[in-house]
């Protein structure tokens, strides 16, 4: 099968660090084994090039990590930039948890950087070691190096993962900027962005795109999600839009990359613990990309890249297997209960499938949604749910946790699957059209080319998938099921 979320058969993907360059996406992504059963550990810079986000040529590793004695025992995230002259720089994170690279018991993070002429082969700079400056920055959250060259300044720009010297514990986190003529000497500005509010904000990126500035981080306080904040001017005021994220929990540490014209933002999404719905998100996973767009606000929309959307090109016939409170209609199933549960249950699933259909006319409905790898009486599976009372689209299953002793021991008390779920406005919107990939254990859905929302299902491998509406009604049209004809 030819898989659209891309993982390496002997590990697993850790931040990604696009590129555009010479008619290909280069994606460096932290290579993660999991020695010892531990995450982040020996980590490696391992190389993808593709030109459609589909078809891979796998690399493997280009920039090892060092020894147990070298300050990139753990070589983390950074960036790659192309100098007027065609030579490549990596700049990249060094870590290493030995007591000799410690200061106070804490391990230092350091910038260091490497260079080649193809930006596949590198030869590391040993000489070259960046730390924080003690002065405004600390020296212990000092990582993920984003550099770029500023057209307005004429300068290159160095954006860094950090934290201000003499802070807040919980909200100290910046991102710290660094200004160069040469990239290889450094000056120590005051922070580009530093919002008091995390504990420190990983992998920045920055593009521009039309007249506005955007500013790309992820956090793991307040919730583990990729924000973006938007300005006029590069060195301005950045504001949150109403939306703020790209995805939630199952998409993390995204950075973009352009090639002039269509902009993707690149994440993982995390595995779990066991390979088990009930087990906590861990560290690294599986490749996926999100297409971006704008609205006339300047905000930054996600929906499904071409090239995946055109991995599926066969259509399936749609075959009815079960359903109540349910009415056949010529482009699609009204299901109204005013008092209960509607729903229709329809094809068996395969492993890789997309599904997609549009709801409208949704009536006093509590909320209605989709249900995947379900039984005939939509007892058991994953369920998403449009909840239009909250504004929100939220992902579900049941059981919800293995059941306990006592009948009541199911989890009642949390109405869905904790960080799964997307703001949506459903007051500016009459229909509601959503595209959803199930590929083996991730399940990826967009809504209305707006809202994407991605996650693991382990527990069900197979079933049904199906409609429902909970007290009122909901037409849904034009149900699609496509698969991927072999080529």
């Amino acid at each position: 099968m030819r898989k659209v979320f891309y993982r390496p058969a002997n590990g697993w993907v850790g931040d990604v660090i696009p590129m555009y360059d010479q008619g290909e996406y280069k994606l460096y992504y932290l290579h993660d084994e999991r020695v010892g059963g531990d995450y982040g550990n020996h980590t490696s810079w391992n190389l993808l090039a593709t030109r459609n986000g589909l078809d891979f040529e796998d690399y493997g590793e280009v920039l090892p990590n060092g020894d147990e004695t070298a300050l990139d025992r753990n070589a983390y995230t950074g960036s790659v930039i192309r100098d007027k002259e065609g030579m490549y720089h990596l700049f990249y994170t060094g870590h290493n948890p030995g007591p000799a690279f410690c200061k106070e018991g804490k391990p230092l993070q350091v910038v260091l950087r490497a260079t080649g002429t193809d930006g596949i082969h590198w030869t590391k700079d040993h000489s070259f070691k960046l730390y924080g400056d003690e002065v405004i920055y600390e020296q212990y959250d000092w990582r993920d190096p984003f550099v770029f060259f500023n057209e307005e300044k004429q300068e290159y720009w160095m954006l860094v993962t950090a934290r201000e010297m003499n802070s807040s514990e919980k909200r100290g986190g910046c991102i710290a900027l660094l200004t160069s003529d040469d990239l290889l000497n450094w000056k120590y500005r005051e922070p580009f962005y530093s919002p008091d509010k995390y504990i420190t904000m990983e992998c920045p990126d920055y593009f521009k795109m039309g007249e506005w500035h955007y500013l790309v981080y992820s956090t793991f306080s307040e919730k583990f999600v990729t924000h973006y904040k938007k300005s006029k001017t590069i060195d301005g005021l950045y504001t949150s839009p109403v939306l703020d994220t790209f995805d939630g929990r199952g998409f993390y540490a995204a950075k973009t990359a352009s090639d002039g014209g269509k902009r993707y933002a690149f994440g993982w999404v995390p595995s779990k613990k066991g390979s088990n719905d009930y087990g906590d998100w861990e560290w690294a996973g599986t490749l996926v990309v999100h297409e971006l767009h704008q609205n006339e606000q300047g905000e930054l929309l996600v929906r499904m890249p071409p090239s995946i959307y055109g991995h599926f090109n066969r259509e399936e016939q749609i075959l009815p297997q079960a359903e109540k409170n349910c009415l056949q209609q010529e482009n699609g199933l009204l299901l109204s209960s005013p008092d209960g549960l509607a729903y229709s249950v329809l094809n068996p699933l395969p492993a890789q499938v997309l599904l997609e259909a549009s709801f409208a006319d949704w009536q006093q409905v509590k909320d209605f949604g989709i249900a995947v790898r379900t039984d005939k009486s939509l007892d058991n599976g994953y369920f998403i749910k449009f909840d239009p009372f909250h504004n929100r689209i939220t992902f579900d299953m049941w059981p919800r946790r293995e059941p306990g002793f006592f009948q009541w021991q199911i989890a009642g008390d949390k109405p869905q699957m904790i960080e799964l779920e997307r703001p949506f406005d459903f007051g500016s919107h009459s229909r509601i059209h959503f595209q959803l990939i199930l590929e083996e254990d991730i399940l990826c859905l967009y809504v209305n080319n707006e809202v994407a929302m991605t996650t693991r299902i382990y527990n069900f491998k197979d079933g049904h998938f199906g409609f429902f509406a909970n007290e009122g009604a909901v037409s849904v049209q034009d149900i699609t099921l496509k698969t991927a004809a072999e080529l």
